[in-house]
């Protein structure tokens, strides 16, 4: 083999040895590259976001079936009303009212009286929603007359069912927040974490009291009982005849005095208003005849 033959085999070994050395280089710098990414975007949104993404894979699982179950939540309807009353004696009714109260485990929230035509109370009961229809019914016989019976509900079984589940699946977030923030390390990861439990919390707090508010106003009743005195017929039982004509009598004699005293009247300023009529006419003449002059 001559000496160009071998050179020119050197240099294309060469050749293929260099271009290795830079597809070798560009491949690190890319994995360099790659590597510097990763550890920039490791940051408290990603820590966040991987946290999130785990709870909310473990939501899934409580909605599932792991959780609350829809199905062994009993109807929770509002029962409500209003009772309009004529009593013979208020002050008895109101005493019987109260009795039946105490004896169903009841209590009177609020209450008013006054008198317009005749004497009347507003009374506001609050009663466990099982004892609603018998003291309805009660308070309707201590009456002469019912005259207006009034009775709301509404169903809210839905909301609460609702309410419940995402209250079980805030609970079980807080949960999963509190180990993230036992393992978090750096200080702003555990700022992310400790302003997302913040935020749980209050939401949890929000749930809790409206599912109070439903179950208090399920489990007890409001009533609303309104009680006037009815208006005696006075007299009705003591007519007679002899009363009828003293009654007219008077009538008759108060008339005929009114009736004196206006005629009386008149007799004693006729005089007075004749004189003054007089003097007008006078003036009036005397004024023209001036200024016919």
């Amino acid at each position: 083999m001559s000496i160009i033959n071998k050179i020119l085999i050197l240099k294309y070994h060469f050749i293929i040895v260099l271009i290795s050395l830079i597809i070798v280089g560009c491949s690190s710098s890319s994995n360099d590259s790659e590597i510097d990414s990763v550890m920039t975007v490791s940051s408290p949104d990603m820590f966040r976001s991987e946290a999130m993404s785990e709870i909310s894979i473990n939501n899934k699982d409580i909605s599932s079936g792991t959780g609350y179950s829809n199905s062994n939540t009993q109807s929770k309807i509002q029962v409500n009303g209003s009772l309009s009353l004529e009593v013979t004696n208020l002050d008895s009714a109101i005493l019987n009212v109260k009795n039946i109260i105490a004896a169903n485990s009841g209590m009177i929230t609020s209450s008013n009286s006054g008198y317009s035509d005749q004497p009347y109370v507003n009374i506001n009961i609050l009663i466990p929603r099982s004892e609603f229809d018998g003291v309805l019914e009660d308070i309707k016989q201590i009456s002469s007359i019912v005259n207006n019976e009034n009775i709301y509900t509404n169903d809210v079984t839905e909301e609460y069912i609702d309410i419940e589940s995402r209250l079980n699946v805030m609970l079980e977030t807080e949960k999963r927040f509190l180990s993230l923030l036992e393992t978090a390390n750096k200080i702003e990861e555990i700022v992310q974490v400790e302003k997302e439990i913040m935020r749980i919390r209050g939401e949890i707090d929000s749930l809790t009291g409206r599912i109070k508010y439903l179950t208090t106003t399920t489990e007890n009743s409001q009533l609303n009982l309104y009680m006037i005195e009815e208006m005696p017929i006075s007299g009705s039982d003591d007519w007679n005849i002899g009363n009828s004509f003293d009654d007219s009598l008077r009538t008759f004699i108060s008339f005929l005095k009114n009736t004196a005293d206006f005629l009386i009247g008149i007799l004693v300023f006729t005089p007075i208003l004749i004189i003054l009529g007089l003097i007008g006419f006078l003036g009036y003449k005397f004024i023209n005849k001036r200024k016919s002059n």
